[in-house]
């Protein structure tokens, strides 16, 4: 593994072919390499200079915490104590995606396989958000026996503090598969019974106005996803037996598939964005996104979230590529 020289950023490899680039600026994932017969196939759709990076239009590939999705007006309430986090870049008040997205991580552990960077959330970090929690993200490459390529990233937050703080974890990549320069053609699974409703600023609905059950009943399919416009969670997951819920993005063409595993017990959202308000590169990747809450949680799943002094909150997803 080896520094940029400005050690702003990490390359990763694994003895497979396969290969990632991390920066430091919210350990955003930068790119996926995975070998192919004609050269090596970037499966993320990821940042291309730092000045994007700077921008982060569309969040790629984000690390989100100490919560994911929005906040209803920037506030919300918490042990009796209204909390405001502000306007973002964009001056609109919606809390979006957290506080990391611009903080600098330090390396703290590597080897050929794996990575590991941590950051510390301050009351100094962003307004609103008067707590102490310590964050170490991991990004470890594996290979299988039949030349799967696989990606695993696993977040763990601990509430360093005096007192009880609100946590929610999140991440937000965004995938393609090789030869496709749009998603159109590609179908997308997703097993989950219901489907979150949102007002025109993304926010969910109030109470149980928030969900719908999917119909037909069963996993959300899209075969293909063809113009289907998408910026909506998902939730009452379907797991399997072992507790894992597989998010599956498949080409009907070549039989690629990049199927994204996440725990239904620390990791209850699946959040899709189909890509189309991007600055860059509309609709040519599909944002899934694994979340342990949803939009507007510390306003809704206040106490679900709430993490004691010492507590620790984790969520995995586990990213296999197989062609077809």
């Amino acid at each position: 593994m080896e520094n940029d020289d400005d050690a702003t950023t990490w390359h990763l490899a694994h003895p497979s072919g396969s290969s990632l680039r991390l920066a430091a600026t919210g350990a955003t994932l930068l790119s996926w390499q995975v070998p192919g017969p004609d050269g090596p196939h970037d499966l993320l759709d990821g940042y291309t200079s730092a000045a994007e990076l700077a921008e982060r239009d569309g969040y790629r590939n984000a690390v989100l915490a100490p919560w994911s999705n929005r906040i209803r007006d920037s506030r919300y309430t918490f042990q009796g104590e209204v909390h405001d986090v502000g306007p973002g870049e964009t001056g609109i008040r919606d809390g979006l995606h957290g506080l990391v997205t611009r903080q600098v991580f330090e390396r703290v552990a590597g080897t050929d396989g794996a990575i590991t960077v941590r950051t510390s959330i301050t009351p100094d970090t962003g307004p609103g958000y008067p707590f102490a929690v310590d964050l170490e993200v991991t990004y470890r490459l594996t290979a299988g026996p039949a030349g799967e390529q696989a990606l695993t990233v696993e977040m763990d937050a601990t509430n360093v503090g005096d007192g009880p703080a609100p946590v929610g974890l999140g991440w937000h990549p965004y995938f393609r598969l090789p030869g496709h320069p749009s998603i159109d053609e590609l179908e997308l699974t997703i097993p989950a019974r219901t489907r979150v409703l949102t007002d025109a600023g993304i926010i969910p609905l109030p109470g149980d106005e928030a969900f719908e059950p999917v119909q037909p009943p069963g996993d959300v399919g899209l075969s293909p996803i063809g113009a289907t416009v998408l910026d909506q969670a998902f939730t009452d997951l379907l797991p399997g037996p072992d507790g894992t819920v597989a998010s599956v993005l498949r080409s009907p063409r070549t039989g690629d598939t990049l199927t994204l595993w996440q725990q239904a017990a620390e990791a209850r959202i699946v959040h899709v964005f189909t890509g189309d308000l991007l600055a860059r590169d509309r609709r040519a990747s599909v944002a899934v996104e694994p979340c342990s809450f949803g939009g507007d949680a510390l306003n809704r799943e206040t106490e679900a979230m709430v993490l004691q002094p010492g507590g620790r909150r984790h969520l995995r997803a586990d990213v296999v590529y197989e062609r077809g």
